[in-house]
């Protein structure tokens, strides 16, 4: 049996046979699906779709009875906490040596060499494999960061956002591997900026906005001394500061000048600066930082924003609103 219930009714276990609008409209880019999570649930609920038609034969009612014919929902398998241990303990191993690894390789391009291609490539590789279906292990270690590391942790996070987040959206892996790599050296430039204004714990002056506001230009620059890096990497160095709106830095692009990998970029820079540990500021939760996100589609590609919460980890995004 087929109904027709409202927007606000939906709920986890439905079976959706179809959404009412325009398919643009569908946050989902499929027409037929079991609704597994309360993101998702929040995810119609926050669009524009007018109504949907549940399958009773295969999802839950509205009041949460199973149609005749539905398969439960088997419940998800907690792991056993020495299981959790040693993945931490693997994890902190993993994210210790890439950011010692790209200290050095930074460091080598602060001193004019050029940046060890493979040495960063092997990072991604090692982020690539540790991360596996989640992401919050690992960005719960890199929120351990200590004040001369925040650069290089900084980047070993986003880099393994943007591999998540571009395995979430069924990209090839060597495109894969390009973005964690990209990732990795995207604010390469940062090494022109003085610690004393990166490690500052109170507000900058307009001087000081001015100098970390060319980091992007300085790391494109020193990017493109480089032989054989990918567009896309030199892309996302340059503009990953780029709003929506025009009004980002440092060439004020326009949304439609905004490739798809550095849209994606943005969000997971943003998402991983105002969750973690900074000098000048308290972390905010993974919710409170993705409702803030969503309410600001004038620098987010809103349904790409969508796509990137639906990526995460549930645990990560409860309350999210």
């Amino acid at each position: 049996m087929v109904k027709r219930i409202e927007r606000d009714e939906v709920r986890v276990g439905m079976f959706i046979e179809s959404l009412e609008g325009a398919w643009q409209d569908n946050p989902f880019g499929q027409r037929r699906f079991l609704l597994r999570s309360e993101t998702e649930v929040d995810l119609i609920r926050n669009s524009r779709i007018t109504g949907i038609y549940i399958n009773l034969a295969k999802g839950v009612d509205v009041d949460g009875s199973s149609g005749r014919f539905a398969t439960p929902t088997p419940p998800r398998r907690n792991p056993s906490r020495e299981a959790v241990v040693d993945e931490r303990r693997a994890t902190v191993r993993v994210v210790q040596a890439s950011v010692k690894r790209l200290e050095t390789a930074f460091n080598q391009s602060r001193s004019g060499e050029p940046i060890n291609i493979e040495s960063v490539s092997e990072i991604v590789g090692d982020i690539s494999a540790q991360i596996g279906d989640s992401p919050a292990i690992l960005l719960d270690i890199t929120r351990l960061k200590s004040k001369d590391k925040v650069t290089f942790v900084h980047s070993v996070a986003v880099s393994a956002l943007l591999v998540h987040f571009a395995r979430h959206m069924q990209f090839e892996e060597p495109l894969v591997h390009v973005l964690g790599f990209a990732g990795l050296v995207h604010d390469i430039g940062k090494l022109a900026i003085p610690t004393t204004i990166l490690n500052k714990s109170s507000a900058l002056t307009a001087d000081e906005r001015d100098i970390v506001m060319q980091h992007p230009a300085v790391g494109h620059d020193i990017l493109k001394r480089q032989a054989n890096l990918p567009g896309v990497v030199l892309d996302i160095c340059r503009h990953h500061h780029e709003r929506m709106n025009g009004k980002g830095y440092p060439d004020g692009l326009p949304a439609g000048d905004l490739s798809l990998y550095v849209r994606m970029s943005t969000i997971c820079d943003v998402y991983e600066a105002v969750t973690s540990v900074r000098p000048y500021k308290k972390p905010w939760s993974s919710a409170t930082a993705l409702s803030w996100m969503l309410q600001h589609g004038d620098h987010f590609d809103i349904p790409l924003l969508w796509k990137f919460i639906l990526s995460l980890d549930s645990e990560l995004t409860r309350g999210v609103a």
